[in-house]
């Protein structure tokens, strides 16, 4: 009988095996169990994410909608209180998930129920250099603060998200702009011209050259528009077609397409900043916002207009600028002219009538037999008086008040107040005096305003106007003219402060002070116009001088419209002469609204103008705040600064 062989190790084989298998599975279990735990962590640390992101959505569309209130009411007026905006809550119908919006954590100063924390600061008392698109700019600023915690509401596990932005609410005085256009700007000169200064449109730019070389158009400077640069004629204009021949010397992101808007603040409402609207600050402003009756005039929106804001008001009417009556003290003004003080200090007696400086007496004999005779007085002003002459492109007469501004400047420095049985007569030291010092100080500056008012009838053939003369030498604290009718310059402007250092040339504004001619249209004439030009003397005999203006200008324009050319920048001063030598210019070029008086087509030749050698720049005096023109308007936009989330 055989017995079968037995192997001594095969059982603990067997169970080698049996722990092999199971350390593996143990192994594979470990692996899954950590798998799983992974994928859970994993998950919830995606699902957490999201969460936060979501809630960081929210919290910036909670900050997003009150800057977009707060820049509206700034834009366009004041900002509100901090209490207005922290209450300001977007809309959440129809949002995925709930958030609980509220203040950030620490914030005691936010009202109950807030759904944002909102710091408003303090206007700066001085300039500020800026930042961001308006780098080489300066302006006042109001720092802000925006912060909103975003909390997601019902979903099982807390992610909040708090969003901090910080933004500059920033008032930027207009004529540090080499070039601002409220609408579309075209420039396309037939010369070589550079551009110095800073350049922005509300609209678009259309920039050509003549050529290339000395004949190109050189910016020099940040160039950027609300909408699109383009380097050809605008659609609008009929010209022959030319494009190129354009050189920008700052590359970095320049020229700039779709920057901000800037506004110039005139109503409530965007619709007030479109062109067609804006010159109302140009217009005498409405009743409840006019001196002198209420005090309106010289806070918020009533200060936004330029009659509020100028040191004197001429009109041609008893009824002045805005239905105020004339208020003397002698009854015997015979002018159809008359002049106010105004003064916002001088509560309630906001306008003083300004007597007239000037008095004739006649003795006149009506009957030499008998002796019958009687004395005459005539009364009238000095610096303002009346003229008439003829514009070529309107095909009009224009009758105009006409400011003298050496006789201006003689009658501020004159001290002498007299006395007789028809009154008391003030000269313009006495007005100075008011403005400058005690209780009614409002500056340290004298007079250095006027805000004419010409209510001349238009008429097909008639245009009212306000023309300036005489103005070599203005007034030591400068002088800005301003007037919602055409406004004509004639003669060299701003070019001495002492009689015997001059200022002719481009670039050179040493020997001048702050100036600023604002009016629907700005006309330049030289020495040698003749007021008894018609409208049958020829082109060919109307010889101007080389003549130079340093002043900022801001005025209208007549669009191009498919039909006639706006004459673009290179013809943003009128003319009316043969001219072949030189007119220079220095200063700031404002177009803000289309022109409502002057409102010919540009036309060349013909019997209008011929073209002058053109010197034009920016007056480089204007990158200093206490050099700018009186009455210089400013515009409001907004620089976006730091923005974090938690």
């Amino acid at each position: 009988m055989k017995l079968p062989l037995q192997n001594p190790g095969s059982g603990r084989e067997s169970a080698y095996g049996i722990l092999v298998v199971m350390s593996l599975l143990a192994v594979l279990l470990i692996v899954f169990v950590s798998l799983l735990s992974w994928s859970t962590t994993n998950s919830r640390i995606t699902t957490r994410n999201i969460l936060f992101n979501e809630s960081e959505n929210a919290a910036e569309s909670s900050t997003e909608n009150i800057l977009a209130y707060m820049m509206r009411d700034f834009n366009y007026g004041n900002l509100g209180s901090e209490a207005t905006y922290e209450t300001n809550s977007p809309q959440t119908n129809g949002w995925p998930v709930y958030f609980k919006l509220t203040a950030t954590n620490g914030d005691s100063s936010a009202v109950s129920g807030a759904y944002a924390s909102v710091s408003i600061g303090q206007l700066t008392g001085g300039t500020t250099n800026l930042s961001s698109q308006f780098a080489g700019l300066y302006g006042f600023l109001i720092p802000c603060t925006v912060a909103c915690k975003a909390s997601p509401q019902e979903l099982g596990q807390s992610m909040s998200a708090t969003v901090v932005q910080d933004i500059q609410f920033a008032v930027i005085p207009l004529f540090q702009f080499a070039i601002f256009y409220n609408m579309d700007l075209e420039i396309n000169p037939g010369a070589g011209m550079k551009v110095n200064g800073h350049v922005h449109s509300n609209g678009n730019i259309w920039a050509t050259g003549a050529g290339s070389g000395s004949s190109q158009l050189v910016f020099n400077n940040y160039v950027e528009a609300a909408e699109g640069v383009f380097e050809r004629r605008s659609t609008n204009d009929p010209s022959a077609y030319r494009s190129g021949n354009v050189s920008f010397t700052i590359t970095n992101n320049n020229p700039l397409a779709k920057a901000n808007v800037l506004t110039l603040p005139v109503g409530a409402s965007s619709g007030n900043n479109n062109p067609t609207n804006v010159l109302a600050i140009l217009n005498p402003p409405p009743y409840n916002l006019a001196p002198p009756n209420y005090s309106a005039a010289y806070l918020g929106a009533g200060s936004n207009y330029l009659e509020n804001e100028a040191d004197l008001l001429v009109s041609n009417t008893v009824y002045g600028t805005n239905g105020i009556a004339i208020v003397t003290t002698n009854g015997m003004s015979t002018t159809n002219i008359f002049v106010w003080y105004q003064n916002p200090q001088n509560n309630p007696n906001y306008l003083l009538f300004v007597q007239p400086d000037v008095m004739v007496t006649n003795s006149i004999t009506t009957n030499a037999i008998l002796g019958v005779s009687y004395t005459n007085t005539f009364s009238f002003y000095s610096f303002v008086t009346n003229a008439t002459f003829y514009d070529y492109r309107q095909s009009a007469t224009v009758r105009a008040a006409q400011i003298n501004v050496t006789n201006l400047d003689l009658w501020l420095a004159n001290t002498n107040a007299f006395t007789n049985s028809l009154g008391v007569f003030h000269r313009g030291y006495y007005y100075n005096q008011l403005k400058t010092t005690g209780p009614t100080a409002v500056s340290s500056e004298d007079i250095n305003s006027i805000y004419v008012y010409n209510n001349i009838q238009e008429t097909s053939s008639i245009m009212p106007a306000v023309r300036v003369v005489n103005g070599m030498r203005l007034p030591p604290s400068g002088l800005t003219v301003a007037t919602p009718q055409p406004l004509y310059v004639m003669g060299d402007y701003n070019v001495t402060t002492n009689g015997t250092k001059f200022s002719w040339n481009l670039g050179d504004t040493t020997n001048t002070v702050p100036a600023a001619l604002i009016g629907d249209a700005v006309t330049v004439l030289s020495a040698n116009w003749k007021d008894y030009y018609n409208g049958s003397t020829l082109l060919s005999t109307r010889i101007p001088v080389n003549t130079t203006i340093n002043a900022a200008t801001l005025e209208g324009i007549v669009p191009s419209n498919g039909t006639y050319y706006s004459g673009g920048v290179e013809n943003f001063l009128r003319l009316l002469e043969a001219w072949g030598g030189t007119l220079t210019y220095n200063g700031s070029i404002v177009v803000m609204f289309p022109s409502q008086y002057a409102t010919a087509h540009w036309a060349y030749g013909g019997n209008i103008y011929y073209a002058p050698t053109r010197n034009w720049g920016f007056d480089v005096n204007f990158n200093n705040a206490s050099l700018l023109p009186p009455l210089t308007p400013k515009i409001k936009g907004t620089i976006r600064g730091a923005w974090a989330a938690y």
